[in-house]
């Protein structure tokens, strides 16, 4: 086996495979990325037996073949070797020399046939989606799921098809909850019932749209796979009734806040920089044209500011954990936001002030 290919594509490709490719390996043969030519192309693979990559690759190849090597150490030699083609060629008892310029590397080798099978991707049905729209989605659920194992059915995003051919993605942990919808398919995909997309897998599909402006997605036998330029991506969905979610976002909440997105942020950075290190926890005091945030340690010391807002509803003292509501405010993009509220008890409600798409829904906190 013997090809020849770009180093800057190379170190492009294997920098992909490696966020797939878990770092603490039950199989060793895990920690390897396949390579395969076919025809002037080369395949690089990669899988942790739950997300799978598949990266197609122009290339000189003079051998056909398959074999792999160890992720790490073929992108750390990519990393430091000059822009010049590099030549790879399969010798002996597994071994492979690796030549560019005047660097040559021998490396040792695991045999292709006990690599995991990769499924079919070129197979699959795809449908087309707005990547603009799908990048906007996991950005603003991503965040909120949870990281807590034994809900299993909460470790991901719930992705479900709406009435009117609207696309909705959820995310909650329990103690927030976040909900975006958009139209999202050119074609809408026939889901019957709603999936749950891992973190890491959505996380994965996030890095393929920040380099491509068109992604196609498709829906089968428990795994969703996604297509961008020539990379192919696969992740298992998690098994498991979703969280009725609808249940928790509040109805009726008459109290109404409006102010600037930029200006509360950066007020709720500075206060909580004085709040207790587990619980987060900060105060809000809403009023007539006036929000008060402050918070209280008394190992460290306290911290006020305050800003002003539109408002309508009686004052309302309310406690919110200041990290939930900072993730929600950092990936907002709008100008004006609205804070909507029943009183200290209920869960509140944070919008962007002319666009309701996306619902971002917060727990009290005793303070």
């Amino acid at each position: 086996m013997k090809w020849t290919i770009s180093r800057d594509a190379l170190l492009q490709a294997l920098t992909r495979i490696q966020s797939v490719i878990e770092k603490k390996n039950t199989l060793e043969i895990l920690g390897n990325t396949l390579f395969q030519t076919t025809g002037n192309q080369l395949i690089l693979c990669g899988t942790d037996l739950e997300v799978g990559m598949q990266i197609t690759l122009p290339a000189e190849v003079a051998e056909q073949g398959k074999l792999t090597l160890s992720t790490k150490s073929i992108l750390d030699i990519t990393k430091e070797l000059p822009n010049q083609p590099i030549h790879f060629s399969r010798k002996a008892n597994q071994w492979v020399e690796l030549t560019c310029g005047r660097a040559r590397f021998n490396l040792l080798s695991l045999p292709a046939d006990t690599y995991p099978v990769l499924p079919a991707f070129e197979t699959k049905n795809y449908t087309l989606a707005d990547a603009e729209k799908l990048s906007y989605m996991i950005d603003r659920t991503e965040f909120a799921v949870s990281t807590d194992a034994t809900r299993f059915h909460m470790n991901g995003v719930f992705l479900e098809i709406l009435e009117g051919e609207q696309t909705r993605m959820v995310a909650t942990d329990g103690h927030r909850l976040s909900v975006v919808d958009q139209k999202l398919f050119a074609t809408t995909p026939d889901l019957k019932r709603g999936i749950i997309i891992p973190r890491k897998g959505l996380t994965e599909i996030r890095k393929l749209l920040s380099g491509s402006k068109t992604i196609q997605l498709s829906f089968e036998r428990g795994s969703l796979y996604a297509k961008a330029d020539e990379v192919y991506l696969s992740t298992r969905l998690i098994e498991a009734e979703y969280v009725p979610y609808r249940q928790v976002i509040p109805a009726d909440l008459n109290a109404v806040a409006t102010t600037d997105r930029d200006e509360m942020l950066h007020a709720l950075k500075r206060v909580s920089l004085m709040a207790h290190e587990k619980s987060r926890g900060v105060k809000f005091t809403f009023a007539p044209g006036l929000l008060t945030i402050a918070s209280s340690n008394p190992e460290m010391g306290e911290a006020k500011d305050e800003l002003n807002i539109d408002y309508t509803g009686d004052v309302i003292e309310i406690g919110f954990n200041s990290r939930y509501l900072l993730d929600c405010l950092e990936v907002m993009t709008a100008q004006k936001i609205k804070i909507r509220l029943k009183d200290k008890t209920k869960a509140g409600i944070v919008q962007a002030e002319n666009d309701e798409s996306h619902t971002y829904v917060i727990m009290p906190m005793r303070i």
